[in-house]
């Protein structure tokens, strides 16, 4: 994708997979990680949800470490870590546009959809390197921002992923 298309689309460039090392999560955050991903992949199983969703839905535990590793990390600055904080408190606040307790997993779309636009804006401020030390997902991070954001409208509804945007980026 060129960097007119990019800026056109405001979507990350995607670029050829690195090296990375993997990242060990501390024994806490595995805990949590393991828990929510067992939790979501047996609500998957549970209600028969379709391949299409069930790949979005497993996405939230990868967002949610993610963006708590941001957190933490000193190299992010405090705008950054504010939309971060925004986001991790969305995925653990029981009152959202979509509520898990009401819907159960699939109730994670809006979830996954605010974290990976909390992820465009954070990528404006911090190096792509620092972001990507900390993505312990199977997929390419920015292929996996571009997919979300492209498929936002369907997963959500437009109204959803506006108010999200609102949320997120305070518009009015």
């Amino acid at each position: 994708m060129s960097e007119e298309n990019r800026q056109d689309n405001n979507l990350p460039v995607i670029r050829e997979p690195e090296q990375l090392v993997p990242l060990q999560l501390p024994e806490v955050h595995q805990r949590f990680y393991d828990k929510l991903r067992a939790k979501i992949e047996a609500f998957i199983k549970d209600k028969g949800v379709n391949d299409t969703a069930a790949n979005y839905i497993l996405l939230a535990p990868d967002l949610f470490v993610l963006l708590a590793r941001l957190l933490l990390d000193k190299r992010v600055g405090v705008q950054s870590k504010a939309i971060a904080g925004v986001a991790v408190a969305y995925f653990i606040t029981p009152i959202d546009f979509i509520p898990e307790a009401l819907v159960g997993g699939v109730g994670l779309l809006d979830d996954v959809v605010l974290a990976v636009y909390a992820l465009r804006r954070i990528l404006v401020d911090v190096d792509e390197k620092i972001v990507r030390e900390h993505w312990n997902g199977k997929e390419d991070l920015l292929g996996v921002i571009t997919k979300v954001v492209k498929s936002a409208d369907d997963l959500v509804g437009k109204k959803i992923v506006k108010k999200l945007e609102e949320t997120l980026f305070r518009k009015k």
